[in-house]
């Protein structure tokens, strides 16, 4: 996973991609300036919904939203974005 970058949480993977257009930072510092653990707390702390029409997770505590999917259901979670609502 040469584009991405993993971290092991408890009993979980987290995945999280590199930006296109700065290939050395995480897109969700570049475009959100949040980190890792930002998401990972949303992930265990919010109200997760599913979007059927983006086929996505959208997972949101009152400050923060995440989006994701599962690359292998129950154990490795691609994040897609993390963000101030």
């Amino acid at each position: 996973m040469a584009n991405f970058e993993v971290h092991d949480y408890e009993e979980y993977r987290f995945v999280f991609k590199f930006d296109d257009e700065f290939p050395d930072l995480l897109h969700i510092w570049v475009r959100h300036t949040k980190t890792v653990e930002d998401a990972i707390e949303v992930w265990f702390e919010g109200s997760e919904t599913w979007n059927a029409e983006r086929e996505r997770f959208e997972t949101k505590t009152e400050t923060t939203g995440i989006y994701w999917f599962w690359l292998e259901e129950n154990r490795v979670i691609m994040i897609i974005s993390c963000f101030d609502r």
